[in-house]
């Protein structure tokens, strides 16, 4: 009865004794819950031994510990909606923005539905930020890129602004077609060579392009191009359809530098000379004059990274007033109010063409480079130099009366723009194609 009592009247200690009885618990274990048991003297406190050993290190943080890095991006995008094309930039943000920004407009403007696919997260974010109502994905990895590419049933067809090593992600699928676009129209050695042989077709502008492939060492006969004109362009040209000297204004020079290629036999640039040969244009002639530097002028040589502040400060220390425009600044708003020009072998002298003014071309004789040249030279239609020397004697001479070239850059404007094709919009009927086909 008294062992009923106390599992009734004090479980807690019932409970206890048993587990004591049956060893569970040792002599010197404390009190039940709810039991008060008599005092005991307190052993007298122990100096903590010094440790023997150093604290162990902080774990070092590996790949594996790392967070995990977004990959995917795709709330900008409803994928019930049908996408026709997309456009793929595997390019970082100064440039990618650069590309993109020439064609999206004219995607918007054609109607086909669009989806544009970026590789780097902080174009990404800057696509967004100015595109809010387009569909645009972020994919980092080869198989973020299928993800998307599985999700859009309805594509037939990829463009490519430029060749980069990541478009292989999206060239392996075979089920759409894979055009390339560009991102302007020049000389240089990248704008033909045999890597475009992965392409389904080639949309140039005009026939130069296709004339540097002729000549660039290789047979061109499988490569499918289409002429498409510069859509971004055909404004300019429908104002510039006056000579330059007639277009009520005094002559207002821009300048536009290329950056300094990925290899010296790459670099075309004149940025080293920009300091002095500003300085002569401004001192010899009355006239307005404006800079804008290649949004990728100093990633290659980084004494250049700095060259908007550098450059500014020397032209103000020597009251000498020009404009220095925004990297990010599209060459085709500037087209508006100038109409003299001063380029490298870029695409900014085809682009600078449609404006119909003197363009002069700085020709390096400093160093070796490479060309993936047209049928229709620089020395054809604009007035080339090697030295600010001759720039500022062939300057004088146009400046004073005589566009000597003026003709000839009638016909240059045709074959590198493609002038029917810009001023008919067929850039955009290509496009609308696509659409035109999904539904017949």
């Amino acid at each position: 009865m008294g062992k009923l009592r106390k599992l009734i009247n004090n479980p807690s200690l019932f409970f206890y004794d048993m587990a004591k009885k049956r060893g569970h618990i040792g002599n010197d274990a404390m009190s039940p819950p709810g039991v008060k048991m008599q005092s005991q003297a307190k052993p007298a406190a122990k100096t903590p031994a010094k440790p023997t050993t150093k604290p162990a290190p902080k774990p070092v943080e590996t790949a594996s510990t790392k967070p995990a890095l977004e990959t995917i991006d795709t709330s900008a995008i409803n994928f019930f909606m049908p996408a026709y094309l997309m456009i793929h930039t595997g390019e970082g943000e100064a440039s990618g923005n650069l590309h993109l920004n020439s064609w999206i407009p004219y995607f918007a403007a054609a109607g086909c539905p669009f989806v544009i696919l970026i590789r780097n997260i902080a174009l990404y974010k800057s696509i967004r930020a100015k595109y809010p109502l387009f569909p645009v994905v972020f994919a980092k990895n080869p198989i973020d890129v299928e993800a998307v590419v599985n999700r859009l049933p309805a594509l037939k067809a990829c463009f490519y602004p430029s060749n980069t090593g990541n478009n292989i992600h999206l060239l392996r699928f075979n089920h759409f077609e894979h055009i390339f676009i560009g991102h302007g129209d020049s000389d240089k050695s990248a704008s033909a060579h045999k890597f475009f042989r992965v392409y389904d077709a080639i949309w140039v502008a005009g026939q130069a392009h296709i004339d540097r492939f002729k000549n660039a060492g290789f047979e061109p006969r499988h490569l499918n191009f289409v002429k498409v004109g510069r859509p971004n362009l055909r404004e300019i040209l429908i104002r510039s359809e006056k000579p330059w000297h007639d277009r009520g204004f005094v002559p207002n020079i821009l300048y536009l530098p290329t950056w300094e290629g990925t290899f010296e036999e790459q670099n075309y640039s004149s940025t080293l000379l920009s300091g002095e040969l500003i300085r002569c244009i401004k001192q010899r002639f009355d006239v307005d004059m404006s800079i804008k530097f290649h949004p990728m002028t100093g990633n290659r040589k980084k004494n250049l990274l700095n060259i908007h502040e550098e450059l500014g400060n020397a032209l103000d220390q020597q009251g000498i007033d020009a404009v220095i425009e925004q990297k990010s600044t599209p060459i085709n708003h500037l087209l508006r109010t100038a109409n003299v020009f001063v380029c490298d072998i870029s695409a900014a002298v085809s682009e600078c063409l449609s404006a119909n003014g003197p363009i002069f071309v700085f020709i390096p004789q400093d160093r070796e480079i490479k060309l993936s040249s047209s049928d229709m030279s620089y020395e054809y239609y604009s007035y080339t130099f090697h030295t600010i020397e001759e720039l500022m004697a062939k300057m004088n001479q146009v400046l004073n009366g005589d566009d000597y070239l003026a003709e000839q850059r009638m016909e240059a404007i045709d074959y590198m723009i493609g002038k029917e094709q810009t001023l008919h919009s067929e850039f955009i009927r290509q496009l609308k194609s696509f659409e035109i086909s999904e539904t017949t």
